[in-house]
This record gives structure tokens, sequence and C-alpha cells, in this order.
């Protein structure tokens, strides 16, 4: 019924999925060596590298600072990468001011955000350094030097994207996608991603201080996308 420049453009189509809208959610790592030119300060740059050539956004700190406030940063990074190397180091993990830092940092995080992806990375401690309680809160423990950073990096990557696709509950998620499609909305008149505001000065003014995004998802109960409010189909029903 058609030919094989339609069919491999159907499937293409059935395959193309639309672009998720940016976000800013860095990766962030904290290390006292972060910029530091020691083996550990180049190590950690260079994952740092890594991660950023694959596209994510990373902050990189030296300290933890107060606890509770920097915890709260939660709420804006895609994953969190520690380190347990420090100077200060004391025989038995309970007496690690290393790890007692740690532990406390992580309660902060995990009080507030049980899903975030926690890593730890040492150079010269493994996770033998650690106790059951903080191992049983991390999503892996990093060997610094054992692998590349390269591949190192697309793992944490790999959790990060895992966790951001995870938090938009299902409405929200097929809202997002709907906006990215690229779709004209001709059900609303006057919507249409608000392209009407765009022939005046105002309009631009106006345009630019909702942004395209909030214009473009400006949508009727009409779009099958969405799933139907009356008879609760779709990801309105998801949701």
């Amino acid at each position: 019924c058609c030919g094989p420049t339609l069919r491999r453009f159907a499937l293409m189509s059935a395959r193309w999925r639309p672009p998720m809208i940016r976000f800013h959610f860095p990766i962030v790592i904290i290390d006292e060596d972060y910029r530091s030119e020691n083996t550990s300060g180049l190590g950690i740059r260079a994952l740092a590298e890594a991660i950023q050539k694959e596209g994510m956004e990373v902050l990189g700190v030296t300290s933890y600072g107060d606890l509770s406030q920097f915890a709260q940063q939660q709420s804006r990074a895609s994953a969190f990468i520690l380190s347990i190397d420090d100077e200060e180091f004391t025989p038995g993990p309970d007496l690690d001011p290393a790890v007692l830092n740690l532990r406390k940092f992580i309660e902060e995080i995990r009080f507030r955000n049980p899903d975030i992806p926690i890593y730890v990375y040492g150079e010269t401690r493994t996770s033998q350094h650690l106790p059951n309680d903080v191992l049983r809160e991390l999503h892996g423990f990093i060997h610094m030097f054992e692998d590349t950073p390269e591949f190192v990096a697309r793992h944490i990557i790999r959790e990060a994207k895992s966790y951001l696709d995870g938090l938009a509950p299902p409405f929200f998620k097929a809202l997002m996608d709907y906006a990215a499609d690229g779709s004209y909305s001709w059900h609303c008149p006057g919507h249409s991603g608000g392209v009407a505001f765009l022939k005046s000065p105002v309009g631009q003014m106006f345009h630019q201080f909702f942004g395209e995004n909030m214009l473009r998802a400006d949508v009727c109960n009409a779009v099958e996308e969405l799933g139907q409010l009356l008879d609760h189909t779709g990801p309105v029903a998801a949701s």
C-alpha cells in the first residue's frame, strides 16, 4: 500500500521521541582537593570533565560548609559525588572525622530526598572504611583510577538521568513531551505557542516574561496525547 520511502519514514516517526526540555540539575562534587594540583585533584577534575563532555553540568565545591544549608541544594542536583579521602584519618570508621562528616551529610540529604543518587569515591580509602549504615544509602563506591573517567562518568550520568526521568508524574511528563514535540495547538484559538504575542513590542515582552514552554503547554482537554479529563484515560488516569 505504500512505497519503501514512506515505510522508512513511518518507521522513523514511530521511533522518534521529542527531546526532553533541558533542565539545570548539576551533578554536585564535594572534595577538598577539587581545585588542588595533587593526584586526587587531577583525578576528580578528570571525572568532572568527562561528565561535562557527556552534556551534564557539574558543580564542584571543596567543603560541605553548613551541612543543613548545603543539603537543601539536593532539590537542584541530579546526583552527589563525595570524597572519603581526608588527611585527618584515624583508625576505625566510627572515629574517622571524614566518615562522621559524610554520615551527617548523607543523613541530611536522605531526610529530604530518599532517591537522589549518592556516590562516594576514594583514592586511598575503600568501601571497607565505611560503616554499613552509610553504605546502605549509596548508589555506589568509586575506586579512583581503577577505571577510566569516561566509563565512570557514563555510569553516574545513567543513574542521574534515571533519577530525573522519575521526578515528573505521568501527566506533567506527557505535557512536557507534548510541548517539546512541536505540535500546533489549533484547537485553542489564540494559543499556538503564543506566537500572536510576537507581533508587538509589549507582546514580545509578555512572551519573554512567561516563556514559550508555558504558552506551548496552554492547551485544552482535546489533546489526545494527554488523555481525557472527562473519562479519565491516558496520562490523566495514570496521574
